[in-house]
Parts: C-alpha cells; structure tokens; sequence
C-alpha cells in the first residue's frame, strides 16, 4: 500500500513523501531516516515508513526543510546491453551511465530489458511518472520488431484481437503493421505494458527476436537523438503526454486530489 486515507486527510510514508519532492529515490530516503537526518515537525524521526501527510506536516533533511525541485523530463535513445536501473550487482552497464551528470535525482519511467533499445523517458515528477505507466490510462507505446522469420498473417491477426500467453496472462489488442520491404520486420502499438510483453508475443508463438526498438510513447518519439543520446521534452511533448494520459472514455477516473496554487517547478528547454 502506497497510501492510505485518515481523518479525511490522504497519507504516505515518510520515504515517500521524501522521494515524491524528486529529491531521493526511495532507497536513499530510506538510508537519510536510519541515519537519523530526518525530521517531522521538528521532530527527529527514524522509522522510514511513518505515515504523514506531506502537505500539511513539515519534514526536514539537517536543517534544510523539503521543497519540491524544478521538475525535469529527459528522453534517452536507450542502447542495447543497458540495464534500466541505478547500480547493478552484477556491474553491467545502467542507463544512468548515460544521464548528465548535472541533473536532479531521476526517475524512468517505466523500463525496457537489457537487450531492448529505444526510447525511455525520465523524470523527478512522480505523478506525472505515474499517469504516463497507469495501466488505466492507456498511453500508447510503439515498437520496432526484427523476426528472424516473417509474422504470419493469422499471428498478426491473433495479436490485433489481444493474445492470452500460456500462463493466462491475458493481453489487449495490438495495433500491428507489416513492412512490405522487409517482411521480418513489425511495427506494433501496445496500450499496456506488461514485463517483456513483446517479446513474450513473439516467442510464444515460435519466433526468435532478433531486434526490439521502441520507437515512440505517445507523441514523443526517437526524432533528435542517436543511441546513448538525451535531450530535454518539449513544453509540447510534456503537453501531448499529459492529454494522452488522460482517462479514456469510459474508464474509471482515478481519484485526483484538490488542485492548489504552487509554483510551476517544470523545466522546458528555451526556444533556440
């Protein structure tokens, strides 16, 4: 559970309210609590998961209080043979490698596999993070697929009107469009996206994935950048995303809060 509601008055804990100013990831707020350099009303705190309401109760890290940093959107052209996570145990590559060395704590929203490239999109604004991934919301992420054989017609057909996979993982329908110059290659729309979706598709049928490239999450797309490259979305792109975000019609709303007048913390590149 990420939140609850008491007296009226929605609630989180405490590493992440921390993690929600875009300030830490959760693991570092966890660290900053038992290390005793957090406070809650003045008050020294070292449970991680005290529940508090980061809008009314006032938290501190030393004796610096906690304000929301300028909220950042970065698109990276992801390579392949990078995994989609902060450190790695097993010290392979991350896309962090790949990040400013300049920007706030960051976030990706969503991920994409080790040996999968192509856009992946970061940000410290968590509730935007969260609308883009929500399954409820529908963005549409594209994708570039390589077989080593030609997708058979009625396979196309099985995946425009949504596969369930042999363990009963039942998917939705696929927007799914043949290359005519190059048989083996697939462009395909998904409005979910479940672990290694497209390539559990495709092998569960019998093909061997020979390249997965994601083209594009909503409107935003590769345009601009080369493998390993980042650039900042435009006040357009952030725009077109959060309208694609959106309930679709006849969905169930999620539950919004209250809006308030704060200032606009986003960041936007400048006209050139």
């Amino acid at each position: 559970m990420t939140s609850r509601t008491r007296k009226g008055r929605e609630q989180v804990s405490l590493i992440r309210a921390i993690s929600k100013f875009g300030l830490a990831s959760r693991t570092q707020a966890e660290h900053l609590v038992r290390q005793g350099c957090v406070r809650v009303n003045g008050r020294p705190v070292r449970s991680p998961f005290l529940w508090l309401d980061p809008r009314v109760d006032r938290i501190s890290i030393g004796d610096q209080p906690l304000r929301a940093a300028h909220h950042v959107y970065l698109a990276l052209f992801k390579p392949a043979g990078y995994v989609s996570t902060r450190s790695d145990e097993r010290g392979r590559r991350t896309v962090y490698d790949l990040l400013p060395a300049d920007v706030p704590h960051l976030f990706p929203v969503g991920r994409l596999d080790k040996e999968t490239s192509g856009l992946l999109l970061f940000t410290n604004d968590v509730r935007f993070g969260e609308n883009v991934t929500s399954p409820i919301r529908h963005v549409p992420k594209t994708y570039l697929l390589s077989l080593g054989t030609p997708l058979a017609a009625h396979h196309a057909e099985l995946w425009r009107r949504g596969m369930v996979l042999a363990d009963g993982t039942a998917l939705r329908p696929v927007v799914v469009a043949l290359s005519v110059s190059v048989p083996q290659e697939v462009t395909m729309t998904l409005i979910e996206g479940k672990n290694r979706q497209v390539r559990r598709m495709a092998e569960e049928l019998g093909y061997t994935v020979v390249r997965l490239v994601r083209m594009a999450i909503g409107d935003v797309t590769l345009d601009g950048l080369v493998p390993g490259g980042v650039r900042m979305l435009t006040e357009q792109e952030y725009n077109g995303l959060t309208a694609q975000a959106d309930p679709p019609v006849g969905s169930t709303p999620l539950p919004r809060r209250p809006r308030r007048t704060r200032p606009d913390h986003r960041q936007f590149p400048g006209p050139s």
